[in-house]
């Protein structure tokens, strides 16, 4: 599953990630910056008194790839 990641910067200038697992797997760039524009817009999270959304940056899918190395079995449930 990809996910969405939008890079933003806040009012401090501090770099802000907003990551959404659930995001459709073919947006266009318009589309995600018309969004990333009415997110630092509406101001709805506030940190420190700053808008930590302030201005969009970038965005991308990011892929994960988990490679197991081992799983130990979970112990078996006792009645006490």
């Amino acid at each position: 599953m990809k996910q969405l990641d939008m890079e933003f910067t806040s009012e401090n200038g501090k770099e802000k990630h907003l990551r959404m697992n659930y995001a459709s797997q073919n947006l266009d760039e318009t589309t995600v910056k018309t969004a990333m524009q009415a997110i630092a817009e509406l101001k709805m999270f506030e940190v420190d008194f700053a808008n930590p959304y302030a201005h969009p940056v970038g965005a991308n899918y990011t892929e994960r790839t988990v490679t197991p190395i081992f799983k130990a079995e979970k112990p078996a449930k006792t009645d006490a």
